[in-house]
């Protein structure tokens, strides 16, 4: 069954952007986003967000290591935040 996924993007012309997307949990394929300019963001990092959400990690070709970390940081600080706000 398809779920509504939160994805944030790391580098290029959506940088720190939170997109909202389906994906089925039971298909292998992790989801993906065409940029603005063209290229194809993949999934780096899912983390749980509640008990049946996800958050994805999507980066740009051209993500710098200062972006990656960057979101990574605003991933896991989301994820702490969900996990502080279920266990409440």
């Amino acid at each position: 069954m398809e779920q509504i996924v939160e994805c944030l993007i790391a580098g290029g012309p959506q940088h720190g952007l939170m997109r909202r997307q389906l994906w089925d949990p039971d298909h292998p394929a992790p989801p993906v986003l065409a940029a603005d300019d063209g290229e194809l963001c993949s999934a780096a990092a899912r983390r749980p967000a509640g008990p049946s959400n996800n958050r994805f990690l999507l980066l740009h070709p051209r993500a710098t290591g200062a972006q990656i970390i960057a979101m990574m940081t605003v991933l896991t600080a989301q994820a702490t935040s969900a996990y502080i706000s279920l266990c409440r």
